[in-house]
């Protein structure tokens, strides 16, 4: 097969171009790749450090009522650190909750509000002392007092841990009380 020289050349041309552009698409991706690949299994280890509030969500439902809440968290500057000897969360800054509660008879209403803290005062869904157990997260949810009336341990699963991403999610049915079973979930995502 005779394939004249200009031909040739745009082929050859053709060819360097796809190769260029694969072997480009693939180290763009393999960069990404390293930053979703997971840390060690030392979780205690890989979850220290001051981690950045991105996302909030959350889906609850109360059986006796028939009510739906949803969450969406925004204006987000807010902070989590997770420190050593000993093991504590500091939280610091404020975001926006925005909510909807829906009754049995399809009627909604919005309303917000601030998750605000600071040194002297933390807010959250994780704050005070932690511990890993079985590769989940524990902390207790309280108001005042970590062990007072209303008080309970919380287990959150650790769905992601890279480098620079962690994302958490609670069972939200211990919140629960005598008069209402609380069903659902919230899911933080944090980034450094």
């Amino acid at each position: 097969m005779n394939i004249p020289k200009s031909g040739l050349n745009q082929t050859i041309s053709k060819s360097f171009y796809l190769i260029c552009t694969i072997i480009l698409f693939t180290s763009c991706s393999s960069d990404s790749a390293e930053d979703s690949i997971p840390i060690s299994n030392n979780i205690e280890v890989d979850i220290l450090g001051t981690w950045y509030l991105i996302q909030h969500s959350s889906s609850n439902s109360i059986a006796q009522t028939g009510t739906t809440i949803t969450s969406a968290g925004s204006d987000y500057n807010y902070t989590i650190e997770f420190t050593d000897n000993p093991k504590y969360i500091n939280t610091n800054g404020n975001y926006t909750v925005n909510m909807t509660e829906t009754t049995s008879d399809n009627e909604s209403s919005n309303y917000t509000y601030m998750v605000n803290s600071n040194e002297t005062q933390q807010e959250g869904f994780h704050i005070g002392e932690w511990s890993i157990v079985d590769g989940n997260l524990i902390t207790r949810v309280y108001d005042n007092d970590p062990f007072g009336p209303g008080s309970y341990e919380q287990t959150t699963e650790i769905l992601e841990l890279t480098t620079n991403k962690l994302v958490l999610k609670t069972d939200d049915s211990p919140s629960s009380s005598e008069n209402y079973t609380v069903t659902g979930n919230t899911t933080l995502v944090y980034e450094r």
